[in-house]
């Protein structure tokens, strides 16, 4: 990203994270005119500078990583692979997750809710509730998964309260990040999808912690509440990207189904 870039980029995320220069300026310990200085672009920023503003605006790390190189600066936070041995730790520890979880499901997502692993828990629960000629890309995204009319949508009881939460959520994720994030490009196409405009017109329902999923196959029912574990001082861009949203039973019944399903549907490791 060529210098000029850092006056935009940092006017962009002061704008989204809704701070006046005032305000920014005093968070960051610098003057409003040295601040407006760098947003016109009349003064350069030393790498102390824009690591100290991205502080302040408490970026995440690939949007911190992004404002120094826009001025011209190397990354500070490194964005490995899950499988590198610098990750081995992360890796170590969602195994683990995922091995506690069972016969529950769990399903490791990125930021943009692209499905990167499940459990087996999670694989026995789609292969029996999603429809048998799904298209496996819709299966590859949390949100498309539930919201496609060709995806979980006739398996899900109640599915425009569901539908709901779901707008709602991606709408704040949307609002706290940059216009070019992938969730943008995710919320616009959501939102072409038969019946969830009128569903983002319902509140979301508010009655509980967690949002329940309510799947249903002839006379089998399974009630769901959600839990995600994300990091909580991560120094991985990648590291920091990464949830587990994990659905445990919401009552005895769902309980006993999903103990069922492990019992007559054993997966191959």
């Amino acid at each position: 990203m060529p210098l000029d870039g850092f006056p935009t980029l940092l006017r962009q995320f002061r704008l989204w994270r809704r701070h006046t220069q005032e305000a920014l300026a005093f968070s960051a310990e610098l003057s409003t005119r040295h601040l407006s200085f760098l947003e016109n672009g009349k003064a350069k920023p030393s790498r102390d500078m824009v690591q100290r503003l991205a502080r302040a605006l408490e970026l995440d790390l690939r949007d911190h990583n992004a404002l120094l190189g826009g001025a011209g600066f190397a990354p500070h936070y490194a964005e490995g692979n899950l499988d590198s041995l610098a990750l081995a730790p992360v890796r170590r520890a969602i195994d683990l997750l995922f091995e506690k979880y069972e016969p529950y499901g769990a399903v490791l997502l990125d930021r943009s809710w692209n499905v990167m692993e499940l459990n087996q828990g999670a694989q026995r629960l789609l292969a029996y509730f999603a429809p048998p000629a799904i298209d496996m890309s819709t299966l590859g995204n949390i949100v498309r998964a539930i919201m496609h009319p060709d995806g979980l949508k006739e398996s899900i009881v109640d599915w425009s309260a569901l539908a709901a939460v779901v707008v709602d959520r991606l709408e704040r994720d949307c609002a706290a990040v940059p216009a070019g994030d992938p969730r943008h490009q995710l919320l616009a196409e959501v939102l072409t999808y038969p019946d969830v405009e009128g569903a983002r017109q319902l509140l979301p329902v508010t009655g509980g912690p967690t949002a329940t999923v309510h799947l249903r196959k002839g006379n089998d029912e399974v009630r769901l509440f959600t839990m995600i574990t994300t990091l909580g001082t991560p120094q991985d861009v990648t590291a920091q990207e990464l949830a587990i949203e994990a659905y445990f039973p919401a009552d005895e019944a769902s309980a006993r189904l999903l103990r069922s399903l492990a019992e007559e549907v054993p997966l191959a490791s």
